[in-house]
């Protein structure tokens, strides 16, 4: 009996965890910068979609790989972004585009951790996007000129995976290295923690038959 007890507590934190994990998607992007040269700028954008799919994007441990942040952000003339590129950035959709720009000095390799929740009201999805321009905004690295985004994830609901990531090549802005988009280990850990405690709780149940 008191083993059917210990399995079925240590289960259900298990399931718990797993379950909290369940609210975000964590992934980790990275590109290749070491063709740009000189400051560029980096933009995000939120977009809401609707009045019910409400979420929130964060943006952090950004590293540059010997390059760095320059100034001071620009939300470009809207609101609901805060923070900066060296302490983290959040995005959400308390308005209908909330954009955030801030120029860094490019080095062999751009990195962060997106986490982002994923509610949808079944229509028009929220969507997150990240362009890297020039300094002036002018040219920005993408082949899809049409929005000049290098990277665009819709959030349609449920669980996300890096298949929901369109990622546009800048081949002609010499950029040829792609995006990276990997889950976040954590995301992955707590996953594999959800499963074993589906396991216990089934062993739970044939010690207590």
């Amino acid at each position: 009996m008191l083993r059917t007890i210990r399995f079925s507590l240590f289960a259900g934190i298990i399931l718990f965890l797993a379950a909290a994990s369940a609210r975000a998607d964590s992934f980790s992007i990275s590109l290749d910068t070491s063709p740009l040269s000189g400051t560029q700028d980096i933009v995000f954008g939120l977009t809401d979609g609707g009045v019910l799919d409400n979420n929130t994007v964060t943006l952090s441990a950004f590293t540059f790989g010997g390059g760095g942040a320059v100034g001071s952000p620009d939300l470009l003339g809207t609101t609901g972004a805060t923070g900066d590129l060296t302490t983290g950035i959040t995005l959400d959709d308390s308005s209908f585009i909330v954009l955030f720009s801030q120029q860094f000095n490019p080095g062999s390799l751009l990195s962060f951790v997106l986490t982002t929740t994923n509610n949808s009201d079944g229509v028009t999805p929220d969507a997150f996007s990240m362009s890297i321009c020039s300094a002036d905004l002018t040219i920005c690295y993408s082949d899809d000129q049409s929005t000049g985004a290098l990277l665009v994830l819709n959030l349609p609901g449920g669980a996300l995976s890096s298949s929901d990531f369109t990622l546009n090549g800048a081949g002609a802005q010499n950029l040829q290295a792609p995006l990276v988009v990997a889950p976040e280990p954590a995301g992955l850990l707590l996953l594999t923690g959800g499963l074993l405690g589906c396991l216990l709780m089934k062993k739970a149940r044939v010690v207590s038959g």
